[in-house]
This record gives structure tokens, C-alpha cells and sequence, in this order.
């Protein structure tokens, strides 16, 4: 029981390692291949510079312990001679009442090294000398106690040496002293990290500056797909001095070349198919109001007249036909509705003729009418003139069709329609622009679903007319329809196919 249970913790262990495993990889993974190649260069470059400076900071605190050890059994060796010579010289001269003093005047000179007196059945003491006192003060606190245990070479301060003084027994003990090179190590190692700090500073700044020429042209060729995308059939990249991204530019140009002509025909071959449509639309109207219409009003007449009749019957007969009659009236009055609906929708009549401000308030209003509990706000600037059945045509099926998508699919209860005329930055009236706006704050679109035959349609038409169309959902509902259309000059409206060659979409 026991072991089952053990094996059934393990398993649990396993599961959340793994779990945390995967979980730190999609971070690792996320963090490294969402940067752009500039950041990841960078951080390789830097990671490198980082680990290389942190090698050779360590095999310079390797060398530094060995060189420490060395200078250390150097040095007590040096002060061993020298401390035998001079007490041989003080014994010799009977000077061994001044020892002390003597000896603290005399190793002033010694270095990495400390003298102690030991007199029989007293304690040790240390002799200094003052001009070293302060310098070993200073190099004990200028030195972190981190570095000074991890440089420390091996045993310590163990490195002793013992003088005897003879005949009064007195012993001068000589201990390494590794405080003061340690001190200067770190001086050293801290002016090696300084300069190296300085060094990957500049030279990550250096491939900072040298990776932003050379993936220049590798941003611009981004910007120019994403351009070439949205239909912008003049982008064209300047080609780079680099060869291998130069064929990439070379490549790019001829693609964005064939892409534009092909969008030419077929922008060409849809004017063609829209002028048809609305002849047809035009031809259909007509008939509609020229037999349509006659018809209509003479079941109207006839139903009157019918109506007129039964006053010479008897009242029950007549009852019973005047509500005959009133149902005939009232259907041929919703057809005579409809017709002029229809005729509406099919070509208004007024498409070229009045102002498009007047043209789009009036659709704006059918709405309203037809949709009473749908909010639709309407800012329109001042367009006193209409801009030819093409340009008018285009904004008000737009207006019309985005209306319609916004109510019936997106299910919007507020509407905003803005129309302006937008003059140019450059020089020259011809590259004026009407701009229509359609926000609503309906359901949106779904990323994954495709448009459908309306937005389609609605895209071609504004193609054809050289303007450009972008649709953006916004977070959590709602969609916004931007579309421009450029008012070239008007011996262009004939549909000459190099009128429309800036077309975007």
C-alpha cells in the first residue's frame, strides 16, 4: 500500500514537471522567435560577449588566487632573510632592548607579509610600523569580503615563519599577509570589468547601427508586401546595394509590375461588367416604370370605377364588393409602394444630377424610414457639386450596401455615416479624394470567415473607380468600413485605363 501510494506521488511529480516544462519552453520559445533578426543577433552577439568576459573574469581570478599563493611564499621568503640579517645585525650591535622598535622601523618595506613578538608567558602582539597601518586599513576595506575568501590562496593564512632570538627567548613569528595583493587584484579585475562593459556597450551599439543598414532593405521589402497586399499597386522598392537582397528587390518589383497590370484588366474588365450591370439596371427600371407603372394604375382606375358601380345594387351585394374593391386597392397601392422602391434601388434617378451630400442624406433617410429602430448618425460635409455618375454611383451603391450588411448581418443599432472631400498634401486638385466612413456597433466579422458577394462586389466597384476600401473590426464588436476615392481630372472619367493605375485597396 505503501509503495502505491509512493509510485502514485511520483506520477504526480512527473505530470507537474512536465506540465512546467512545456509551460517554460512556450515562454523560451515565445521570447526568442517573437523578436525581429536585429533583436536576436543583438542578444546572441551579447550573450557571447557576456559569457567570453565572464571566462576570462574567472581564469583572471584563477590566475590571480595562483599569482597570490606565489607572491605570498616569494615575499615570506624575502622577509624571512631579511628579519634573520637584521636580527643577527641587532644581536650583534647588543641593540635587543630596541627590538621592537628597530624591527617596526625596519619592515615598513616588507610586503604581503606581518611581524609578531612573542616574549615567553606573554601573549603575541603585532608589530607595525605607522606608515603601514593606514595602507593595510585601506586595503581591507576597499576589498569586498566576497572577493577576498574566493582569492585567498590555499591554507589561508597559514604561510608562518618563526625567528628565535637568542639568549632571552624571545621569537619574532612571521605570518603571510595576501589583504594588500588581493586589494590590487581587485583593483585590476574591476578595471577589466569596467573596460569590458564599455567594450560590449559599444560594440553591440556598433552591430546595432551595421544590422539596421543591412536588414534595411529587408524591413522595406516587409513594408512592401504588406503594401502590395493592401492593393498598393505603385509600391515599388528601391533596389540595395547588397546583391543577394538586391535579386530579392529585383523579384519583388516584377512581381508588384505583373500584379498591377493584371489588376488593370481587371479592373478594366469590371467597369466593363459594371457599366453592363447598370444598363441593365437602367433597362429594368424603365420597363418597370413604363409597364409597371400603367399597369398599376389602371387596376387602381378599374377598382374605383368598380367601386363608383355598386352604388346601384343592393346594399348587402354592394358591401360585399366595396370590401373586393378596397383589397384590390390597397394590394395595388403596396405594389405601386414597391415599384417605386424597386425603381429607387435600381437606379436613382437623381445619381449625377444633385449634389452627393443631397444623394446620401437621402438614402441615409430611406434607411431610417424602412428601419426605425436603427440610430443612423450622418456628418457630411458641404459637397455642393456632384462628381459624375462614376465617383456618385460608387459612393452611394457603397453607402447602400454597407447599410444593408451593418443591419441585416451585423445586427447594428447605431450607425455613423461620415462623407468628405479630402484635399491632398501635394500640388495639384486632381489628387483630391472623397472619403466615406461607416462605423457600426454590431457583431463585426470573424477573422476566419470570407467576405461575402456584397463586400466583394463592393471592393471591385471601388477598385474600379482607382480608390481604395479597408474593412477593421474593433475589440469586442463592431466594424468600420473606410473607403477613398480619388477625383481625377475629368477628361479621365471616360474609364482610361491609365487613370486608375494608382488603385488601392
Amino acid at each position: 500500500m505503501r509503495f502505491q501510494n509512493v509510485m502514485v506521488r511520483a506520477v504526480d511529480v512527473m505530470q507537474m514537471t512536465s506540465r512546467f516544462s512545456g509551460l517554460g519552453a512556450r515562454v523560451r520559445k515565445g521570447a526568442w522567435f517573437g523578436r525581429s533578426i536585429r533583436q536576436q543577433v543583438l542578444l546572441a552577439i551579447s550573450a557571447m560577449l557576456f559569457l567570453a568576459t565572464v571566462l576570462m573574469g574567472a581564469t583572471a581570478v584563477l590566475n590571480g588566487r595562483q599569482s597570490v599563493n606565489v607572491e605570498i611564499e616569494a615575499s615570506m621568503d624575502t622577509a624571512e632573510g631579511y628579519l634573520r640579517e637584521l636580527v643577527r645585525r641587532i644581536n650583534a650591535e647588543n641593540h635587543l632592548s630596541e627590538l621592537d622598535n628597530l624591527v617596526a622601523h625596519e619592515i615598513q618595506h616588507l610586503r604581503h607579509a606581518r611581524v609578531y613578538v612573542e616574549d615567553p608567558g606573554k601573549p603575541m602582539r603585532v608589530l607595525r610600523s605607522p606608515e603601514t597601518v593606514s595602507d593595510i586599513d585601506d586595503a581591507n576595506d576597499r576589498t569586498p569580503d566576497w572577493f577576498e575568501a574566493l582569492m585567498m590562496p590555499k591554507g589561508g593564512n597559514d604561510h608562518t615563519r618563526v625567528i628565535s632570538i637568542e639568549p632571552n627567548g624571545r621569537s619574532l613569528i612571521l605570518k603571510g599577509d595576501p589583504d594588500d595583493e588581493i586589494a590590487e587584484k581587485w583593483e585590476q579585475l574591476s578595471a577589466f570589468a569596467t573596460v569590458a562593459v564599455v567594450a560590449i556597450v559599444f560594440i553591440v551599439l556598433a552591430f546595432y547601427i551595421v544590422l539596421g543598414r543591412i536588414l534595411n532593405p529587408l524591413t522595406d521589402l516587409a513594408k512592401g508586401l504588406v503594401a502590395l497586399e493592401a492593393g498598393e499597386r505603385s509600391q515599388r522598392l528601391k533596389i540595395p546595394k547588397v546583391s543577394e537582397v538586391a535579386d530579392i528587390a529585383v523579384k519583388f518589383n516584377s512581381l508588384a509590375a505583373s500584379l498591377d497590370q493584371a489588376r488593370e484588366e481587371n479592373g478594366e474588365l469590371y467597369r466593363q461588367i459594371q457599366s453592363v450591370q447598370e444598363d441593365e439596371r437602367r433597362e429594368i427600371a424603365r420597363e418597370l416604370h413604363d409597364e409597371a407603372g400603367p399597369c398599376l394604375f389602371g387596376i387602381t382606375a378599374n377598382a374605383e370605377s368598380i367601386s363608383r358601380l355598386t352604388d346601384a345594387l343592393r346594399e348587402d351585394s354592394a358591401e360585399a364588393i366595396r370590401k373586393r374593391t378596397d383589397e384590390i386597392l390597397s394590394i395595388s397601392s403596396r405594389l405601386k409602394a414597391m415599384n417605386r422602391a424597386l425603381l429607387k434601388r435600381l437606379h436613382p434617378v437623381s445619381v449625377g444630377k444633385v449634389p452627393l451630400s443631397a444623394l446620401i442624406q437621402d438614402l441615409v433617410y430611406d434607411f431610417e424610414r424602412r428601419h426605425p429602430n436603427v440610430r443612423i448618425g450622418l456628418s457630411v460635409t458641404p459637397l455642393i457639386r456632384p462628381y459624375g455618375e462614376r465617383i456618385d454611383l460608387t459612393v452611394y451603391r457603397s453607402t447602400q450596401e454597407a447599410l444593408t450588411n451593418a443591419i441585416r448581418h451585423g445586427q447594428a443599432t447605431h450607425i455613423v455615416v461620415q462623407l468628405r472631400e479630402e484635399a491632398s498634401q501635394g500640388a495639384g486638385s486632381d489628387q483630391d479624394a472623397i472619403a466615406l466612413r461607416i462605423s457600426d456597433d454590431g457583431v463585426g466579422l470573424k477573422p476566419d470567415v470570407q467576405a461575402g458577394f456584397g463586400l466583394s462586389a463592393m471592393r471591385e466597384r471601388v477598385l474600379a473607380s482607382g480608390g481604395s476600401l479597408v474593412i477593421a473590426g474593433h475589440e469586442p464588436h463592431g466594424t468600420t468600413i473606410s473607403i477613398k476615392i480619388p477625383l481625377w481630372p475629368r477628361d479621365l472619367h471616360g474609364g482610361s485605363i491609365n487613370a486608375f493605375s494608382q488603385a488601392t485597396a
